[in-house]
């Protein structure tokens, strides 16, 4: 599963044990929206993202929580199935990946 994954499902959660005790779910609602844009964290700084890593519940190992969200092979992966683009407005962003520079700078002993 993905961590995207984890969170949207650690936010529905969240929404159902809120709604069991009749507290307010609007906020939860928002970042259910956020959620359904999978590049979301690479969109946001990171004061936003521990916002909303909090809200849905993510107490401990936010950091690590946070570093996979926002990890190099996370990138990638968006990048090639489309969802992030060069000239997307991110937060965080990194090199264009292309495997035929892969083995460029190799260094010969």
């Amino acid at each position: 599963m993905k961590k995207i994954e984890e969170i949207k499902l650690m936010n529905e959660t969240m929404i159902n044990y809120l709604k069991d005790k009749g507290l307010d779910i609007k906020r939860n609602e928002i970042i259910k929206q956020i959620l359904q844009d999978e590049a979301c964290f690479f969109k946001m700084s990171k004061e936003e993202a521990y916002i909303v890593l909090t809200d849905v519940g993510v107490k401990k190992n936010i950091d690590e929580m946070y570093l996979n969200l926002i990890g190099r092979e996370e990138f990638y992966r968006l990048q090639q199935c489309g969802k992030i683009n060069e000239d997307d407005n991110l937060e965080i962003k990194y090199g264009s990946y292309c495997k035929e520079d892969l083995f460029k700078n190799r260094q010969r002993f």
